[in-house]
């Protein structure tokens, strides 16, 4: 066997996701994935298992995290069946490519772009079965015959084939290669480079997972165990937004090649309870600091009232009319 093999464990079913476009980084209202490195080239990544069908949410046991490798991993938020779709074509590239060079490491890039390129041949057909086929064209007579068509059709066509709205997608492709430990996140079609951030997040519950590391100031840096707990966190403190399920699925990878793990049950139980623990003391500071504020603004309501009774008014309290 080569050193880097398509990984399919018994627990990797397709993943659930969400229905909703997606322009300029507009959440997807469902679900969070969330994934960060940290020092000698490790990656954790946690997800939840929210699943829309239609107007129903509900959270199967359906991890949404995709090992297309034993070194690289892909977390996915989008419509359902459009990212089983685009994840079968991957799995199907990338299992090619290790079977005709079992010898060489795929680059998490590569995948990052598979999945770009998926994603817009995906586009590509839709847009051609809504603007084309009505018209009695494809993707092929559309390009032969445009010489023969009035020009301001030719336009219109071109700018709703441009403009072509879809559901949006949005995944993490992270993971170890020869370079080291990368994090990239493709959002409808376009893909960005993560690694000096050192983490990311999609779905509805992005904006809280981001905003948990930010204010940790994670960076790449950080030690393994700070990291772990902290993409733990993230992914708890992300389920205040509706559409993000409870149940908790994480992964890690590195920091050598072909290191990719599910982090067993016992383990996410045992982070549970830590978190539980810390959010405790954190209650309970909140409690402490509002008794300490309470007291400190009755002092000063006090003290103003008391200089109130002791201030004589300015003119004296005399008869000021004309006459006197």
């Amino acid at each position: 066997m080569g050193k880097d093999v398509k990984w399919e464990p018994r627990w990797v079913r397709r993943p659930p996701c969400y229905n909703r476009r997606r322009r300029n980084r507009e959440c997807i209202p469902v679900t969070v994935c969330v994934a960060a490195m940290c020092a000698i080239n490790t990656i954790f990544g946690a997800s939840d298992r929210m699943l829309t069908a239609g107007d129903i949410q509900f959270e199967p046991e359906q991890p949404k995290i995709y090992p297309v490798s034993n070194s690289i991993a892909v977390q996915v938020a989008g419509d359902a069946s459009i990212q089983e779709q685009i994840m079968q074509a991957v799995f199907r590239d990338v299992g090619k490519r290790i079977q005709e060079a079992p010898d060489e490491w795929r680059n998490v890039r590569d995948v990052a772009e598979l999945y770009r390129r998926h994603y817009q041949e995906l586009r590509l057909a839709h847009a051609e079965h809504d603007i084309l086929a009505p018209l009695g064209l494809d993707r092929n007579t559309w390009l032969t015959k445009q010489k023969e068509m009035d020009s301001g059709l030719v336009i219109k066509i071109a700018t709703e084939l441009m403009n072509y709205e879809w559901q949006g997608t949005a995944a993490i492709v992270s993971g170890v290669d020869t370079t080291g430990a990368h994090i990239y996140t493709a959002r409808d079609g376009a893909i960005s480079c993560e690694d000096s951030v050192g983490f990311a997040a999609i779905g509805a519950g992005e904006g809280h997972a981001d905003s948990q590391l930010m204010f940790d100031r994670h960076d790449r840096h950080k030690s393994i165990p700070e990291t772990l707990l902290l993409v733990y966190s993230a992914k708890k403190r992300a389920e205040v937004a509706p559409g993000v399920g409870e149940d908790t699925d994480m992964f890690s990878v590195g920091p050598g090649l072909g290191t990719f793990a599910a982090i067993p049950p016992d383990i996410l139980d045992g982070l549970g309870d830590i978190y539980q623990a810390e959010q405790e003391r954190h209650r309970e500071a909140a409690e402490t600091a509002k008794g300490e504020v309470t007291k400190y603004v009755e002092k000063l309501t006090k003290e103003a009232a008391e200089q109130a009774q002791t201030t004589k008014p300015l003119d004296g309290g005399g008869d000021t009319s004309p006459n006197s």
